[in-house]
């Protein structure tokens, strides 16, 4: 196993990110890159220096090579913050992210403001399945999985209103490296942080979509029920991308929480 290596994209100086307190890092799910947060961003960068990262192989990240776990994913982060000097950072994370930001917040408690999961769980299905999507990636490419992961990351209404969106998504899974992919499916695979869960001391918000068919409202209300202190935020209509779905919703949930004041809703 070893520690990926992850590259960031500022917006802002990255000059300035040293001894800054207001830094928000933010992460994509398995197939997305930093641009899915580009609906939100004017919205979250109003008050925090954001800084969104690409998983392995994906937009501006290294290729993957050897077998990782999502831990080590999360200390990637840990790794990219340190690199930019950043001691201290608010994140949200959107499914395979969003296990990183239970990672994070078991592992690295003092690095964290707060940590909001996005469209996640704490173990996001058995190994077999994922093993097998990894090999199909692998012999076919990641473009193999678009058809069914656009419907499960869009409504129907807004793969027909957002058509442009949609496909702009599913370039980002055509163009990511397949070993890359495969490595990822493996590591979701392994992961399993539900006994783990009591441990999370940072204040947390589940971010969860109503329709989502992958991360149910009912895997987000369990991460709720069993750390001391969450809460729950359930996005009306919202897909597995809720994210890109309605950016502004789920902005607002996120600002609101870093800023102790009544989620929106």
């Amino acid at each position: 196993m070893t520690v990926p290596v992850l590259t960031a994209t500022v917006d802002g100086d990255s000059a300035t990110l040293s001894g800054r307190h207001d830094v928000l890092i933010l992460g994509p799910s398995l197939g997305a890159t930093a641009r899915s947060w580009d609906g939100a961003l004017a919205e979250l960068s109003e008050d925090h220096t954001v800084v969104r990262w690409d998983l392995p192989g994906h937009g501006a990240s290294h290729v993957a090579r050897e077998p990782f776990t999502l831990a080590e994913l999360a200390a990637a982060v840990i790794n990219l913050a340190d690199a930019l000097g950043i001691s201290r950072f608010d994140y949200a994370g959107v499914s395979v992210s969003g296990a990183v930001a239970l990672e994070l917040a078991i592992a690295y408690p003092a690095r964290l403001g707060h940590v909001i999961p996005i469209c996640t769980a704490a173990k996001l299905g058995e190994s077999g399945p994922w093993n097998e999507r990894a090999e199909l990636v692998r012999a076919e490419g990641a473009a193999v999985v678009i058809p069914v992961q656009e419907e499960r990351w869009f409504s129907p209404e807004f793969r027909e209103d957002e058509a442009d969106i949609v496909a702009a998504v599913m370039s980002d899974i055509a163009a990511t490296d397949a070993e890359s992919y495969a490595l990822l499916c493996e590591a979701i695979g392994q992961y399993d942080v539900r006994d783990k869960l009591s441990q999370i001391t940072v204040p947390l918000l589940m971010i969860s979509g109503e329709c989502d068919p992958a991360t149910t409202v009912e895997a987000g209300a369990f991460i709720a029920n069993h750390v001391s202190g969450a809460t729950q935020f359930v996005v009306p209509d919202a897909f597995h991308q809720a994210i890109v779905e309605h950016p502004l919703v789920v902005a607002r949930a996120i600002n609101a929480f870093l800023a102790g004041q009544p989620i929106p809703g």
